[in-house]
C-alpha cells in the first residue's frame, strides 16, 4: 500500500503540478466534491424505518452544509425512498437550488444520485458486466469549464463481485487480464470515461468500488494515470485497527453499529479519483487537504454525529450517516 501512496503522490505532483500545502487551503477552492455510499437500508432489521434512513438524510444534508455545499455530491446505492427525499431537501439546504441527476433505467435498489449547483449539461448511463452495476455520467457546466463526474459502485459479494469473470467474459475483460466480476467492471468503466470524456479539463470518477488499494481494481484505474486523491492529498492509508483512513465496515443489517459513536471501519473502498487535464484545459487541479468541517481533500462525514450534543439509539441522534464513511475533494485551478 505504501508504494501505492507515492506513486500516487509522483504522479500529482508530475501532472497536477502539485498537491497544495497539507496545512491550508483557500477558502473558496476552484472545485470541491463529496461522495458517500448512503446504504439504502433495505435490508436493515424489520421495524428500523431501514435502518433510519430519514435521519440518516437529514445526517448527510448537515454535511453537505457543513462543508460548505459542495459543487457536486454523489451518493451511491439510492433506492426509491432515499431519492425522494434527497429530491425533496436538494432545493433548501444550501442557499441555491441543487440540480439532480438520476440514471435511467434504474435499478431501484442500488442507483447513482448526483447533486450539482452547477446546471447539468448532460447525464449518460453505461451498464457494466452482469447487467446489474452500473456508470452514470454527468457532464457539469462549471465556472471552472466542463467537468465530467462519473459515479459507480462495483460488485459486491452479494452480487457475485469476487466470482470468476466465467466463460461469458467480454472480450475487453479478457484482453485486460480481468480475473473476476468486479476485475471486468472495472475494466468496463475506464472504457466507459475514455470514450466519453473527450474535453481536456480534468474528470472526476468517484463511488464505492469494493476493492482495496492492494487489488487489480485499484491497479486497473491507476495505471490509467488516474490519481487516488485521497492519498495524494497526503492523507494516511487505511488503519483497520485504529479505523483512521478507512471508509467500510460497519454492519449494515443491525443499527448497533450506526448508532454507536465507534467508527468500526476496517477497509478503504471508497474513492475520489482524478483523470488528469489534458492539453488545452482551462484549469489544471491542485489538490487542497485543508482542514476541519469545511472543504478539503481527504475523508466526508467521517465523525460521529457532531450537530447534536450526543448520538446513539432513539430518541438520540443517529450517530452516523451510513455503514461508510465518504471522501471529499477540493482543488484550485494552477
Amino acid at each position: 500500500m505504501r508504494l501505492h501512496r507515492w506513486v500516487s503522490i509522483a504522479a500529482c505532483l508530475a501532472i497536477l503540478g502539485g498537491c497544495g500545502d497539507p496545512e491550508t487551503s483557500a477558502p473558496t477552492p476552484d472545485a470541491t466534491l463529496a461522495n458517500l455510499n448512503l446504504l439504502h437500508g433495505l435490508f436493515c432489521a424489520p421495524d428500523t424505518g431501514n435502518c433510519r434512513l430519514a435521519d440518516r438524510v437529514d445526517l448527510v444534508m448537515d454535511f453537505i452544509e457543513a462543508s460548505g455545499c459542495p459543487d457536486v455530491v454523489t451518493l451511491q446505492e439510492i433506492w426509491p425512498p432515499s431519492a425522494t427525499q434527497l429530491e425533496a431537501r436538494a432545493g433548501t439546504v444550501c442557499d441555491f437550488p441543487y440540480s439532480v441527476a438520476l440514471g435511467e433505467p434504474r435499478t431501484g435498489i442500488d442507483d447513482e444520485f448526483v447533486l450539482s449547483r452547477h446546471p447539468i449539461e448532460h447525464v449518460g448511463q453505461q451498464t457494466l458486466f452482469l447487467g446489474f452495476r452500473k456508470v452514470l455520467w454527468t457532464r457539469i457546466a462549471h465556472p471552472t469549464g466542463p467537468l465530467d463526474v462519473y459515479s459507480t459502485h462495483l460488485a459486491s459479494g452479494a452480487d457475485g463481485g469476487p466470482s470468476p469473470c466465467g466463460d461469458d467474459c467480454p472480450s475487453e475483460c479478457v484482453a485486460a487480464g480481468a480475473e473476476t466480476v468486479r476485475d471486468c467492471q472495472a475494466v468496463q468503466m475506464t472504457l466507459y470515461v475514455e470514450a466519453t470524456h473527450d474535453v481536456p479539463n480534468a474528470a472526476l470518477v468517484a463511488g464505492d468500488l469494493n476493492a482495496r488499494p492492494d487489488s487489480f481494481v485499484y491497479r486497473t484505474l491507476t495505471g490509467q494515470g488516474w490519481i487516488d486523491t485521497y492519498l495524494a492529498a497526503g492523507n494516511p492509508e487505511c488503519d483497520p485497527v485504529t479505523s483512521v483512513g478507512c471508509t467500510s465496515g460497519r454492519e449494515d443489517e443491525t443499527l448497533a453499529d450506526m448508532e454507536s459513536p465507534n467508527p468500526r471501519l476496517r477497509s478503504r473502498i471508497d474513492y475520489v479519483f482524478l483523470v488528469p487535464a489534458r492539453r488545452g484545459a482551462s484549469c489544471r487541479p491542485v489538490l487542497l487537504r485543508g482542514a476541519g468541517p469545511g472543504p478539503g481533500t481527504r475523508l466526508w462525514a467521517d465523525v460521529p454525529n457532531p450537530f447534536a450534543p450526543t448520538c446513539g439509539p432513539l430518541p438520540a441522534p443517529i450517530c452516523w450517516a451510513s455503514d461508510h464513511t465518504g471522501v471529499q475533494v477540493a482543488y484550485d485551478c494552477g
